[in-house]
């Protein structure tokens, strides 16, 4: 069974062997491992816990108009093995925005007659309103009629699908799919119309957690995106985490970035900070991205033990010590 966890960690690194380019439609997220819900529907619900995350992620800063945005996730069962939840999200970047909102349904099977085995399968749907302000933008020809002539605003619905296995609180794998329908939408033209503009986003990621002691947890994670126009990003996370409360970690985004994380928990609230060092040529005009997050972990009335992953120490606060 280790071996199917591990696989898409061995898989994420012999990746990064061969030529990778990306194309970022949909925007980066370093610390996916801590929100797998925002870009796979089946994670909903799959936490001992009732997740509420909220995430900002400032790119490339230093440039002018550089990526900017935000991200409010929540989700949990709603019934025995019935997830639901949702993303709110925002984008900037230069002159366009898109922000907008989506819903998750997911479903657990259990594979195994211990429970410690389940998959969970996930289907959402998305609505983005897509925003280019026009009054930012200098054309070589003043008052240029494609520009001053149409404020585009584009609203798009979409759907995304997911697949989640997990193994007890130790392991999980998922693959998930965004852009299903591919709405025939040119977000950024004014004159014509460039069918499946918005591509199919493919999610591949694993990870496992290994106890090395009763303090000291090491947890491994990668993430795998494929475009259809053939693209694909691939990253690596290690993250050491002491007594379930301080947390901190190193990653490496494939010829983009090095990453370095730190973060803590108390009571309900984990918290962390992200920073990505860029390794690209683009480094010599910017300095870096910022990523923070907070997550509330508001506790179940019957917690089961075989969700995945992690458990929140403060749940287990009213105890009689002798």
């Amino acid at each position: 069974m280790k071996k199917l966890i591990l696989f898409p960690l061995i898989l994420g690194i012999a990746f990064f062997t061969s030529t990778s380019l990306w194309g970022q439609q949909l925007g980066l997220n370093s610390t996916y491992m801590f929100n797998e819900a925002s870009f796979n529907p089946a994670a909903a619900g799959s936490k001992s816990y009732i997740p509420v995350h909220i995430k900002s992620r400032f790119q490339w800063v230093g440039f002018d108009g550089a990526p900017v945005s935000q991200l409010i996730t929540a989700h949990g069962e709603i019934a025995k093995g019935l997830g639901f939840g949702g993303n709110i999200y925002n984008e900037s970047s230069g002159p366009s925005r898109s922000s907008g909102f989506n819903l998750m349904l997911s479903y657990r099977l259990r594979l195994s007659k211990d429970n410690l085995h389940g998959i969970r399968i996930g289907l959402g749907a998305s609505f983005t309103q897509h925003v280019v302000d026009v009054a930012s933008l200098t054309t070589e020809m003043p008052n240029d009629q494609a520009i001053s002539s149409r404020y585009n605003n584009q609203f798009v619905p979409d759907a995304d699908l997911g697949v989640y296995y997990t193994f007890s609180d130790k392991g999980y794998v998922g693959v998930s799919v965004k852009n299903l329908v591919q709405s025939k939408h040119d977000l950024f033209s004014f004159s014509a119309s460039i069918p499946n503009t918005l591509n199919r986003h493919y999610y591949f990621n694993g990870g496992y957690n290994f106890q090395l002691n009763p303090k000291w947890c090491l947890k491994t994670s990668a993430l795998g995106r494929f475009i259809e126009a053939k693209t694909f990003q691939a990253e690596v996370n290690v993250i050491g985490e002491f007594n379930k409360r301080f947390f901190f970690g190193l990653g490496y985004r494939h010829k983009e970035s090095v990453q370095a994380l730190v973060g803590a928990k108390f009571g309900i609230i984990q918290f962390g900070y992200n920073y990505d060092f860029g390794i690209s040529q683009i480094r010599k005009y910017g300095n870096g991205s910022h990523e923070i997050f907070v997550q509330f972990q508001f506790q179940k009335k019957k917690a089961e033990k075989t969700d995945q992953p992690g458990e929140t120490p403060w749940f287990k606060r009213n105890r009689i010590f002798k």
